[in-house]
C-alpha cells in the first residue's frame, strides 16, 4: 500500500488485513480429526473476543464443545445448567492475567451473580432482564466471518461441523434484544502448550516424523491395535500412534547424532510462587511402568485389577534446555530429563461417571474413565515410580491427584531475565536426545504449569501425599476451622485459631486497609463492605490487591469513590 495515499490506505487497511483463521488458534481442545473454533465475547472495554479450538470425531454439538474447552484450559470458568431445552449457559470467567483467580458464580433465583477475585479477569453473567449469553453461528470456512451471524438454536441442539464458527456473546441489559456488533475480531486465547517449533533435527517421514507433533496438549487416546480396543494414555499404555509423538531421532548421519527439537511458547512461562511443588512447565514423552513379566494392559480390565508388579519405568532420556529470547540457554544439566517419569495419565479413574463418548465411534465402551486430567498441573517431584510398585493402576490415577503426569522443571536456579512482576521467565523450551543408542527421546507436549490456588498450595504443603486426593474444603483442621480457612489465614493445620476474623487497618482517608491474610490469597477471599453493621444489604465491593507490607499481609484498596466504607465482612470462597 505504499503507493496509495494516506487516507485512502487507512481505510483500506482494515479490510486488507488478514481475516482470523483456524491457523491463528493457539489453544486447542479435544482429540479427533473434525476441528471447530468457538469465539466468546464478553462485550466488555478494551477485550477483543477470544477465540479457542475443539476437535473430535463422530457426532458433537457446541454444547459438547464449550464443556470440553472449559475442561481443558483451567482459566476458563462457567456457570451452566442441563435441564429439558439442553445446557443452558449463566455466566463465564476467564483469567486473563493467570492470577490463579476465584470466581463466584450463583443462580440466586435468576439474577446471576458473576464476580472475580481478580479485577483484570473477563468476567459477565445474567438472565433475560440482567442481561444474557447469546449464541452465534458464523459461516463455516477457514477464516472467521462475522458479516453475517445467524442465531443458533441452543447449545445442545447446534450441530459441529468440520470447519464451523460458533460465537457465544454476552448481550449487555442496555442493548435490550437488540443484536451488537462483536468487541472486535477474535484473537487467540493463550495456550498453555508449546504452539509452535522454532527448529528441529528429526528424521522425517512416518508417523512420528513431524515436530509439529510436538505441539498442543498431550495425546488423551491410543488407537486399537490387533484385539486389543482403544484406550486412554496411561503409566501402563503410553502414547503411540500417528500424529501423537515426535521422535528425537538426528536426520544426519553421524556417529552419535542427536536428534532435537525447539518449542515456542505464545507467552512467558513464568517462576510463579503459586506454581505447584515450584514447578514451572512439564514435558510429556511416552514412558510407562512395566506391569511385570510378559503382562500387558489390554484396555478393557478395570483398572482396579491391572496391579505393578515393578518400579521400572521404560524411558528414553532427553535433555531439556531454556531460553527466555532464543538465543542465550540454560540446561538441566543434571537432570530431570524428559520421557522420564511420571508416565501421562491422560483420564481420572472414575468409574461412576465414565465417559462415554471417549473414543468416538469406535465400537468400545469406555467403563472406567471419566473427565481428562490436568496437564498443566505436575505431579509432586517427591514421588517416584517405586512409590506405585503394588499398587493398581486404579490406585496410580487417584494419587496423581487429577494431574496428568510428565516431567516437571523449575527455572528458578538460573540466571533468567524478570517480567514486570520480578519473576524470571523463558519462552523457549529445546530438549535432545541424550544416548541415541539407547534409543531416541519422544516428545509429546510441553506444558506450562498453571499457578494454584492458595488453598490447594496450602494442602500440597501440609497434607501427605497418600491423603490429598480425599482432602477437601470441607476437612476441618485442629483448631475446628475449615480448611480453606487456614489457608487464607496462612496458618498450618495443627495451628490455634485465629484471635479475630476481623479485617484491621482500615484508613478512610486512603480507601485502603492490611488484612491479616496469607500472601496470594486473594483467589480465596471477596469483601463485602457497608456503611454500617446492621445493613443487610451488603453491597458487592471486590478489593484491588497492591502488594505486601513489611508484615506480609497484601494491602488491598476498595475501588470506586461512592464504595461504602467503615465496615467490611471477609466472605471465603474456594
Amino acid at each position: 500500500m505504499k503507493n496509495l495515499p494516506a487516507a485512502v490506505a487507512a481505510a483500506l487497511a482494515p479490510c486488507l488485513a488478514a481475516a482470523f483463521s483456524f491457523d491463528d488458534v493457539h489453544f486447542w481442545a479435544g482429540e479427533g480429526t473434525n476441528s471447530a473454533a468457538v469465539v466468546v465475547d464478553w462485550s466488555a472495554d478494551g477485550a477483543a473476543p477470544l477465540a479457542w479450538g475443539w476437535r473430535w470425531n463422530g457426532d458433537a454439538t457446541a454444547a459438547d464443545a464449550l464443556r470440553g474447552i472449559v475442561r481443558e484450559d483451567p482459566r476458563l470458568h462457567s456457570l451452566t445448567e442441563d435441564g429439558k431445552y439442553g445446557l443452558s449457559l449463566y455466566a463465564l470467567g476467564y483469567d486473563r492475567a493467570d492470577a490463579a483467580a476465584a470466581f463466584r458464580f450463583d443462580y440466586n433465583g435468576g439474577n446471576i451473580v458473576a464476580q472475580a477475585s481478580d479485577p483484570a479477569a473477563l468476567v459477565a453473567g445474567g438472565w433475560l432482564s440482567g442481561g444474557y449469553w447469546a449464541q452465534w453461528t458464523a459461516p463455516t470456512g477457514g477464516s472467521f466471518d462475522a458479516s453475517s451471524l445467524g442465531y443458533g438454536n441452543g447449545l445442545s441442539y447446534t450441530p459441529l461441523a468440520d470447519g464451523s464458527w460458533h460465537v457465544l456473546q454476552f448481550q449487555r441489559p442496555e442493548w435490550g434484544w437488540d443484536t451488537h456488533p462483536l468487541a472486535g475480531e477474535p484473537a487467540a486465547a493463550e495456550s498453555p502448550y508449546a504452539w509452535r517449533v522454532v527448529d528441529a533435527d528429526v528424521l522425517a517421514g512416518g508417523d512420528y516424523g513431524d515436530p509439529a507433533n510436538a505441539l498442543g496438549g498431550p495425546a488423551r487416546t491410543v488407537p486399537g491395535w490387533l484385539d486389543i480396543p482403544p484406550t486412554t494414555v496411561n503409566p501402563a499404555s503410553p502414547a503411540w500412534g500417528p500424529g501423537r509423538l515426535v521422535t528425537l531421532e538426528s536426520a544426519t548421519d553421524a556417529v552419535g547424532a542427536r536428534g532435537s527439537v525447539t518449542l515456542e511458547f505464545d507467552h512467558d512461562v513464568v517462576d510463579d510462587p503459586r506454581n505447584p511443588f515450584g514447578l514451572d512447565f512439564i514435558v510429556f514423552g511416552n514412558a510407562m511402568q512395566t506391569i511385570g513379566g510378559n503382562a500387558y494392559f489390554d484396555g478393557v480390565s478395570d483398572p482396579a485389577t491391572v496391579v505393578f508388579a515393578t518400579d521400572a519405568v521404560v524411558a528414553e532420556r532427553g535433555l531439556v534446555e531454556v531460553s527466555a529470547d532464543g538465543k542465550e540457554w540454560f540446561a538441566f544439566a543434571d537432570g530431570p530429563w524428559a520421557d522420564g517419569f511420571a508416565p501421562t495419565m491422560s483420564h481420572r479413574y472414575d468409574p461412576e461417571n465414565p465417559d462415554r463418548a471417549l473414543f468416538g465411534d469406535s465400537a468400545y465402551t469406555n467403563e472406567w474413565w471419566g473427565a481428562p486430567s490436568d496437564a498443566t498441573r505436575p505431579v509432586d517431584p517427591a514421588v517416584s515410580a517405586a512409590g506405585f510398585k503394588g499398587r493398581s493402576l486404579a490406585d496410580y490415577a487417584r494419587l496423581y491427584d487429577g494431574s496428568a503426569g510428565g516431567t516437571g522443571f523449575d527455572i528458578s536456579g538460573f540466571d533468567l531475565p524478570r517480567d514486570a512482576l520480578g519473576r524470571k521467565f523463558v519462552r523457549f523450551v529445546r530438549i535432545t536426545t541424550l544416548d541415541p543408542d539407547d534409543g531416541a527421546t519422544e516428545v509429546d507436549a510441553v506444558a506450562d504449569v498453571a499457578p494454584a490456588t492458595a488453598f490447594r498450595n496450602w494442602v500440597d504443603a501440609h497434607v501427605p501425599f497418600e491423603d490429598r486426593p480425599g482432602f477437601a474444603t470441607t476437612n476441618l483442621c485442629a483448631n475446628g476451622a475449615p480448611a480453606f480457612v487456614n489457608a487464607a489465614f496462612g496458618l498450618a493445620p495443627d495451628a490455634p485459631a485465629p484471635v479475630a476474623w476481623a479485617i484491621e487497618g482500615f484508613d478512610p482517608a486512603t480507601r485502603e486497609l492490611t488484612a491479616p491474610l496469607a500472601p496470594f490469597a486473594s483467589d480465596l477471599v471477596f469483601l463485602r463492605s457497608s456503611a454500617t453493621l446492621t445493613n443487610a444489604a451488603w453491597a458487592v465491593s471486590l478489593p484491588y490487591w497492591t502488594g505486601t507490607n513489611a508484615f506480609g499481609r497484601p494491602h488491598l484498596r476498595v475501588p470506586g469513590a461512592d464504595a461504602p466504607a467503615g465496615f467490611f465482612r471477609l466472605e471465603l470462597h474456594e
